[in-house]
């Protein structure tokens, strides 16, 4: 696939950013990947996980780490709702994220994304119970990504706010075990403003995906193109001095270039990463 021109700032952000790339669209793009050389979030779906060849995707990564790419996961989340009131959907939901470990522990990413299932429209009246199902659900997982010693991240979709996602990492107790913060779905799907979500997640925060909207919809613009406050995220984290694994999500390739775009003019960005290199000089990151 031919690639459009990306110039030296884009090539600065493409070499501090992860792009998601479903693992069924990896051959598709496998070129302009490594070519590039980029870090990539592989997603693997529940039909990639019954599909796909473990011997495959290691030789992709590998040659994907031979370019001097890096490489994480994302789990399986459609209709994976880890703390459902039926078991026996629990047990499906345990069961993929068991394929999935298999799959991790023989590539080792450097940091694996999972999903609770949680929709407030279903689930709501019964919050405490769902976190209760949800600590049995992801707790072996946490234990098996500590003995990989394999951050893991969950990350936020339908939630309205960060409640559940902070009982539930204090209830798991893990420092392997993080939040991770996705700004399309807070910006479209959250009554909670960013301020909140950051304020109270911020200690727990191993990744952040990074995608525009207008606030009506999760649409996966170019970030720039909605109206994310990413000045204030970027500006959030050089004043806590986090560095959050950043992963973008364009859902076209026209994307990926646009937001690469978008970062490289983001002063606040350049502010982040100037602070990045400062901390990381000094031994403080």
């Amino acid at each position: 696939m031919k690639s459009r021109e990306i110039d030296s700032a884009m090539r600065t952000v493409l070499g501090q950013v992860f792009v998601n790339m479903p693992w069924s669209s990896i051959g598709q793009y496998f070129e302009l990947v490594v070519e590039n050389r980029m870090n990539v979030e592989l997603g693997f779906s529940a039909s990639d996980l019954e599909s796909c060849s473990p011997g495959d995707v290691c030789d992709a990564v590998s040659k994907i780490r031979e370019t001097g790419g890096r490489v994480s996961f994302h789990g399986p989340f459609w209709d994976m709702i880890s703390g459902s009131i039926d078991p026996l959907i629990r047990k499906v939901c345990a069961q993929r994220f068991d394929s999935f470990f298999q799959l991790v522990e023989r590539v080792l990413p450097e940091r694996v994304v999972l999903h609770t299932g949680f929709d407030p429209r279903h689930h709501l009246g019964h919050l405490g119970q769902f976190i209760d199902n949800c600590f049995s659900t992801f707790d072996p997982f946490v234990r098996r990504a500590e003995l990989l010693k394999c951050p893991l991240a969950i990350e936020n979709v339908f939630e309205e706010g960060p409640q559940l996602h902070v009982e539930l990492l204090e209830r798991l107790n893990s420092s392997c075990l993080g939040f991770c913060l996705d700004c399309g779905h807070q910006h479209s799907f959250s009554r909670t403003p960013l301020e909140e979500w950051l304020q109270a997640t911020w200690a727990y925060l191993k990744e952040v995906h990074l995608h525009d909207n207008d606030g009506s919809s999760d649409a996966h613009l170019p970030v720039g193109a909605g109206t994310v406050d990413f000045d204030y995220l970027f500006g959030f984290f050089v004043q806590k001095r986090i560095a959050p694994l950043l992963t973008v999500e364009p859902h076209t390739v026209d994307h990926l270039y646009d937001t690469l775009a978008g970062l490289a003019g983001l002063a606040s960005f350049d502010h982040f990463l100037g602070a990045c290199r400062k901390d990381s000089s000094s031994g403080k990151n």
